[in-house]
């Protein structure tokens, strides 16, 4: 029987928030407390003991929790995507994983979250001013180089 519909052969290579390989890699649960979804591969930080944000103004690398993963795992209107609001989310803290860049990174580079208003919860090759403020995350690296807003692998080394 043939395949009928809208069905996709040809998949991306990756998708923000896709873990990279089988390599050893952590995950924790957290909320999505807010009333709006939070995207796949966005940076989140602490929103008290049991939830995860998109990091403020003012966020700090000590708050950073990890990069929310891709899953699909949740019934979804076709206007949702990412981390439902007000459902849990899983959020990656050590390993792998697919983000996208707001700028051009080389392999090796440290990575920032952003902070600031413009871009908040991508990553950074640096730490920008204003609105485009980041933090170094610590013992966090670009794994793969590429250019402004595509996807590239960060290694996360946060533990559990």
């Amino acid at each position: 029987m043939s395949v009928l519909g809208g069905n996709k052969i040809d998949h991306g290579v990756s998708y923000a928030g896709q873990v990279s390989s089988l390599q050893l890699c952590n995950a924790v649960s957290k909320l999505n407390k807010g009333t709006v979804g939070i995207a796949f591969g966005k940076g989140v930080v602490t929103d008290g003991e049991d939830g995860g944000k998109l990091p403020l103004s003012g966020s700090t690398a000590a708050q950073f929790i990890g990069v929310v993963k891709y899953e699909l795992n949740r019934a979804r209107t076709s206007t949702e995507s990412g981390a439902t609001a007000k459902y849990d989310m899983t959020v990656v803290t050590h390993g792998e994983i697919w983000v996208k860049t707001l700028d051009t990174v080389a392999k090796d580079a440290p990575v920032y979250l952003r902070v600031g208003a413009t871009g908040n919860g991508d990553f950074s090759g640096v730490v920008g001013t204003g609105v485009t403020l980041g933090v170094l995350v610590p013992n966090a690296k670009f794994t793969s180089g590429g250019a402004a807003d595509s996807l590239v692998k960060i290694s996360l080394g946060l533990g559990g």
